[in-house]
């Protein structure tokens, strides 16, 4: 099965890499609504698609957000300021049971548990649909990739509030919304216009 990627770009709690019964690697898709979807594309094209759908630059994600965790590896995956995508390292249903690095949505995450049973101590991550998923990563591994994640989603937030804090008005006239944070001589020649409309318009009235 190939998913409309397009249509479901943001309902998708997780991405799980898979194996697919004919052969060959697949991608588990897990739903916001806890529907579970097997996609014959690898989870590699999977997000590069995903990121073409968001307008998002992956290699530009690693160049700017890694200097700012102070990271190279294992950075989240932000495709918008509300889905951001943990990297976790999770247990596959498969025989015999492997390890495969996986992208969780950080939004979807209920919670971290830590089970302890005779053999082993594992540790589930809760997703809000009620699906548990066997994470290999210790517990401080995972709080500090929530941590990152949490942390880019404020710089994207501030990025956004950034863009547009700039407001031109004159008593009453239009508004001006400068997006990118006007220089001094901008702002002069917006001034200079408003000016002049504000004139011609009470010229007018």
């Amino acid at each position: 099965m190939r998913c409309n990627l397009e249509e479901m770009k943001k309902e998708i709690a997780a991405l799980i890499p898979a194996s697919h019964p004919q052969g060959g690697e697949a991608t588990l898709l897990i739903t916001v609504k806890g529907e579970k979807i097997l996609d014959r594309r690898s989870i590699n094209w999977i997000i590069r698609r995903l990121a073409e759908y968001h307008n998002i630059d992956l290699r530009a994600i690693k160049k700017n957000y890694g200097p700012l965790l102070g990271k190279k590896r294992f950075i989240p995956l932000p495709l918008s300021q509300k889905l951001v995508y943990l990297p976790l390292t999770l247990k596959t249903d498969t025989i015999p049971v492997d390890k495969r690095m996986a992208y969780i949505s950080l939004e979807q995450i209920r919670g971290v548990e830590r089970k302890e049973n005779a053999k082993e101590s594992t540790v589930n991550i809760l997703l809000r649909c009620g699906i548990e998923l066997a994470c290999c990563n210790a517990l401080t591994t995972i709080r500090t990739r929530i941590r990152d994640s949490k942390l880019i989603q404020k710089i994207i937030l501030s990025e956004q509030e950034e863009k547009g804090k700039y407001v031109l008005n004159l008593e009453g006239g239009p508004a001006f919304i400068a997006e990118n944070g006007p220089e001094q001589d901008e702002i002069a020649r917006l001034t200079a216009a408003l000016l002049y409309f504000s004139k011609c318009h009470s010229r007018y009235n």
